[in-house]
């Protein structure tokens, strides 16, 4: 078990899902946060992610000053807040910035278009 498995996993789980989208949306960032411990360097993709953009587009604005104001904080207080259950929680797993794209069994396994699917799609 990685440290960001154990990390994440003794983070209090949500369990109240009010539609399956936001369920599936919560289950992902979970796999995502335990790379994020583990690889801490992501948060500088987000970061350029959010530069590339986010940071240009005036409808974002909000979303990029919370964004870039939480990525200053140690990875381990980024995945509790994005992990948390609130409405906080709730805006920053639907306003995050790409951190790492999930392998494809992974995907499948949420319910989630692949990206090779998504290329197929256009």
């Amino acid at each position: 078990m990685t440290d960001g498995e154990r990390f994440v996993g003794a983070l209090p789980r949500k369990v109240d899902f009010h539609d399956p989208s936001k369920r599936r949306s919560y289950e992902r960032t979970r796999r995502v946060a335990v790379r994020l411990v583990d690889e801490p360097g992501l948060l500088a993709e987000a970061r350029d992610y959010l530069e590339r953009h986010v940071r240009t587009d005036p409808r974002q604005s909000r979303y990029y000053a919370l964004w870039t104001d939480l990525l200053r904080q140690d990875v381990r207080q980024v995945v509790q807040h994005l992990l948390e259950d609130s409405v906080e929680g709730d805006l920053l797993r639907d306003t995050q910035p790409v951190f790492v794209v999930l392998p494809s069994e992974a995907s499948r396994a949420l319910g989630l278009r692949t990206p090779e699917e998504n290329q197929e799609r256009r």
